[in-house]
C-alpha cells in the first residue's frame, strides 16, 4: 500500500480515537488509572463480535493506538489483526502506521504471526547469492519472468556486497506454471556451478542455454508444493532468518532494516 494511503488512514484512526464518545468517556473516567481499568475486551467476547466474518480469534490486547483492542484474528488460514473501538461498536482493518519511525504495526504484527519453520524448508538445491556461508540467510521464493523479482534480486546484489554475513538462498518455480518460465527455470537450476549466473543473465534479459536432457523438472515442483504449504501469496517472497515471511519487493534498507529486528538466535540458525 502507498505510504501516503496507509498515514491517512493512520492519521484518521487516530482522529477517531480522539474525538470519538468513547475516548471522551475515557477522559472523564479512567484519566488516573490505566484505560483497561474501565475498558475490557475478552477473546470470548471478540469472538462472538466477530462471528461469520472471521474462522478463529487467537488474542486480544490493546493496540499501539489508544481506544482500540488490537485483535489477531484467522481467515481462511492467514492470520492477521484487526482493531476493534473500546466501545465495541467499529471494526478497523487497515494498515497502522508509527508516525515517528513510519513503522507499519499491522505489517509487523501480521509478519510475526505468519511467521514459518525455517527449518523446514530444503535450501540444499537453492542458487546462493552471497557467502553460502553467512550466517544471515534469507530465503527468496523468484520466479526469473517477475519484474519485481528482477528488482529484488538487484536489491539483493547490493546487500550482500556490503554485507558478507548476509546471503540470499533462492528458489525458483512459476506460480502460473507458465511453459517458457518453466524452461528458464529448468536453465539455470540444472546450470550447477554457473546457477547464479544464469540466474543474473535471466533477470538481465539474456538469453539462457538449453537444459540438458537428465535435467529434472522434480525439483521445481518440489519448490512450487513448498510455496503453496507455506501459503505465500506469490513472488517474489522471502523467509527471514527468524521465520517471518515478506511478501513482495523490498529494497535493500527496508531488508536490513528487517533484519536488525531479527532476534540474534534466529540469526544463527
Amino acid at each position: 500500500m502507498n505510504i501516503r494511503i496507509c498515514l491517512t488512514i493512520a492519521t484518521a484512526i487516530i482522529f477517531m480515537a480522539a474525538s470519538s464518545p468513547t475516548n471522551a468517556m475515557m477522559k472523564e473516567g479512567c484519566a488516573s488509572g490505566e484505560c483497561t481499568d474501565c475498558h475490557s475486551l475478552t477473546r470470548e467476547e471478540a469472538e462472538n463480535l466477530l462471528a461469520g466474518a472471521v474462522d478463529n480469534v487467537l488474542s486480544v490486547k490493546p493496540s499501539a493506538v489508544g481506544g482500540l483492542w488490537a485483535v489477531d484474528v484467522v481467515k481462511e488460514g492467514r492470520k492477521w489483526p484487526v482493531y476493534i473501538d473500546f466501545s465495541k461498536n467499529y471494526l478497523i482493518s487497515g494498515q497502522v502506521i508509527r508516525m515517528s519511525s513510519k513503522e507499519n504495526v499491522t505489517e509487523s504484527r501480521s509478519m510475526r504471526l505468519n511467521a514459518v519453520d525455517v527449518s523446514s524448508i530444503p535450501i540444499d538445491d537453492a542458487i546462493v547469492v552471497g557467502n553460502p556461508e553467512a550466517k544471515r540467510r534469507i530465503i527468496e521464493f523468484s520466479d526469473p519472468d517477475c519484474h519485481f523479482c528482477a528488482k529484488l534480486h538487484a536489491e539483493a546484489r547490493k546487500i550482500v556486497a556490503k554485507n558478507p554475513d548476509v546471503a540470499f538462498f533462492v528458489m525458483l518455480y512459476s506460480r502460473r506454471n507458465d511453459p517458457t518460465t518453466i524452461q528458464k527455470i529448468l536453465s539455470i537450476v540444472c546450470g550447477k556451478q554457473d546457477a547464479p549466473k544464469l540466474l543474473d543473465d535471466a533477470f538481465a534479459g539474456k538469453p539462457l542455454p538449453q537444459p540438458g536432457p537428465t535435467c529434472d523438472f522434480a525439483a521445481v515442483q518440489e519448490t512450487a508444493r513448498i510455496a503453496s504449504q507455506l501459503n505465500l501469496r506469490g513472488t517474489p517472497a522471502m523467509i527471514l532468518p527468524d521465520g517471518r515471511v515478506v511478501n513482495g519487493y523490498r529494497d535493500a534498507d527496508t531488508i536490513l532494516k528487517f533484519l536488525e529486528e531479527t532476534p540474534p538466535a534466529a540469526q544463527a540458525k
